[in-house]
């Protein structure tokens, strides 16, 4: 149990990001009509495979954390997955706020995706 709290004190942007993602995916499976536009495709955004994305990325995440190898490859496999769905997920959240003026963390996960990609660009790369 010491060495897991170990690695999570290494890496504590891994382990947050990896958290906060298995928490948004929570949510989006848990709450089926998150997400209300465009009508054509709210029935693919509240699909709970999408919270299922954010789950599996933020496990792996927090696997990687925990690994004792922690490989390379997987660190920038993961955060390229974890920038593409907070990206996405943001965007998409903006959208909803501009179009029908409904309140949405999208400020707070366009400062976590920059967190992300600032991890990604510092990431070891050999």
């Amino acid at each position: 149990m010491y060495r897991i709290f170990s690695c999570m004190k290494n890496n504590p942007f891994h382990t947050v990001i990896g958290l906060v993602e298995l928490g948004i995916g929570v949510h989006l499976i848990d709450h089926d009509q998150y997400f209300q536009w465009p009508p054509v495709i709210d029935g693919i955004a509240n699909d709970d495979i999408v919270g299922a994305l954010f789950v599996l990325v933020g496990a792996v995440m927090l696997f990687w954390v925990v690994d004792e190898e922690r490989s390379v490859r997987l660190d920038h496999a993961v955060l390229i997955a974890s920038s593409f769905l907070m990206c996405v997920l943001t965007l998409y959240q903006f959208m909803h706020w501009i179009v029908l003026g409904i309140d949405m963390p999208w400020i707070s996960n366009a400062a976590l995706t920059a967190v992300i990609m600032i991890l990604a660009r510092r990431s070891d790369s050999q």
